[in-house]
């Protein structure tokens, strides 16, 4: 397992997820409309939370994550559910040569567009997808939004605390290194873990692009997208660029 893995999964048992998909479920199943048989690919699924609680109303989900690590959490967190969404071990930029067919909508959230090497890839990446949709498919992205965060000049994410499955304590913290600013920060990512009474710590780091609205705005047009909504949360709240750091989007093929 590498140091990324070890952290992004200690981070995946702090987090609060049953308050987490009820924010953020409803609005992944509005854009389906009806849900029973609709078919849905949610790029960088992590452990599954999402592709599980869509599975559980009737979705046809494929998960695509390039972590065994991740993707083994996810198909026991689905067994556990009763449920079974396709988990396939993968790159984002190489999704179209892991799936087949086409899909009603494409999940893309936790900033995760914003992990890719490079803004050429994302431009690739969104063409992939606006490629695979139906005809009036969705994509349905979240990522940060870095005008504001250079603005404020935002660095350190609140810290997180909670037990792994195993019982042990766990702490997350996670920070902003703007080594190339406008263009990239590199994100710091430490977990420590309290096992048999000994605190053992792991650090990784990852390269994040510095998205922000008018970039996402030129990529998903040049991508072929044509009706793109942005919000600052679920709820649908008016997006201000200068003010909000989160940017939840939503895009119609």
């Amino acid at each position: 397992m590498s140091s990324f893995d070890d952290v992004a999964l200690a981070y995946d048992e702090a987090i609060d997820w049953e308050r987490r998909l009820a924010r953020e479920i409803p609005f992944i199943v509005s854009r389906l409309g009806k849900p029973e048989g609709k078919r849905v690919l949610d790029l960088a699924c992590g452990t599954g939370r999402h592709a599980a609680a869509l599975a559980q109303r009737g979705v046809e989900v494929v998960g695509i994550d390039n972590s065994e690590s991740m993707l083994s959490r996810a198909k026991e967190h689905a067994v556990s559910l009763g449920v079974n969404p396709q988990f396939i071990l993968g790159e984002m930029d190489g999704f179209r040569s892991l799936t087949s067919g086409s899909f009603d909508s494409v999940i893309c959230l936790g900033n995760s567009l914003a992990l890719l090497d490079s803004f050429a890839k994302l431009d690739g990446v969104l063409s992939a997808v606006h490629n695979s949709l139906v005809n009036e498919g969705v994509i349905v992205v979240q990522v940060l939004n870095f005008e504001e965060i250079h603005r404020t000049g935002f660095r350190f994410f609140p810290q997180k605390g909670g037990k792994l499955s195993t019982g042990e304590d766990v702490v997350f913290s996670r920070f902003y290194d703007h080594t190339d600013p406008p263009n990239s920060s590199t994100l710091v990512m430490t977990a420590q873990v309290k096992k048999e009474g000994e605190w053992t710590s792991f650090v990784s780091t990852q390269k994040v692009l510095n998205l922000n609205s008018d970039l996402m705005i030129r990529s998903l047009a040049q991508a072929g997208f044509q009706e793109t909504k942005f919000y600052s949360d679920y709820s649908e709240s008016l997006f201000v660029g200068s003010d909000d750091r989160n940017i939840v989007i939503h895009s119609r093929r």
